[in-house]
This record gives C-alpha cells, structure tokens and sequence, in this order.
C-alpha cells in the first residue's frame, strides 16, 4: 500500500507538472510572434527603429492606396485592418495625404516606445494595442 500511494503521488506530480509545462509553452506560443510586429520589424532584431517603423508605413500607404492617387481616401482607409490610418487625418478633408501618414505612425511609434529607448520591443507593441483595444 505505502509503494503504490509514493508510485501514485509520484505519477501525480510527473502528470500535473507535465500539464503544467505544456500549458505554459502554449500560453508563450501565442504571446510572439504578432504577424504585423514581424512585419515591421525588418532585420527580425525583435525590435522595430523609427526607420523600419517608416518604411513600414510606406509600404502600408501604397498597399492602401489602390487608385494610385498619393492619398488615401474613406474606402481606402477603411480597407485597413489594423486602423493605423484611422486618425492621420489631421486636416479632417476625408483624405490622408503621405505627410499625414507619416506623421501619425511617428506620433504612434513615440506612443509605443514606452520606455523611450528609441525602438519598440514586441511586447511595447503588445501593450500599446492591448491599451488601444482595452482587453
């Protein structure tokens, strides 16, 4: 009886423990990786400068702007998913110009870099979308 309650108690802790492991390796899994982050953060240093945050915003204004006319109108910015360009519209003229995109993803990347270190780490860019979104 005393062998099989150790072998019990043994098996026990080996079974929760186990559990214990793989629920936290899930739980850092879905944690990393963000597909937009990765997006940005172009020499894949885990953190994103100013300069990949700009070019970055480039390539997202001309993804957007698919008539071609240099500005983003209101079904162009609707089409964005991640609503980056939803307030750059700082002349309320129902369109986003160049300028005013790159104005705003250097006011966003000021409001990311919690730690003012000059570069965003993914879990600044974690936070300040968990902030935006208030999960």
């Amino acid at each position: 009886m005393i062998k099989f309650t150790k072998f019990g108690l043994v098996f026990f802790c080996i079974a929760f423990f186990s559990g214990i492991n793989s629920f936290a390796q899930q739980t850092e899994m879905q944690n990393i990786g963000n597909p937009e982050f990765s997006r940005m953060d172009k020499d894949q240093s885990g953190l994103i400068s100013s300069s990949e945050m700009q070019v970055y915003q480039a390539e997202k204004f001309n993804e957007l702007d698919k008539d071609r006319s240099g500005d983003l109108d209101a079904e162009e910015l609707e089409a964005d998913t991640s609503k980056m360009h939803q307030q750059a519209d700082k002349d309320s003229n129902g369109k986003v110009t160049p300028e005013e995109s790159s104005s705003q993803f250097k006011e966003y990347f000021q409001q990311m870099d919690s730690n003012n270190d000059g570069q965003v780490s993914e879990a600044e860019y974690t936070d300040y979308w968990k902030l935006i979104h208030r999960f």
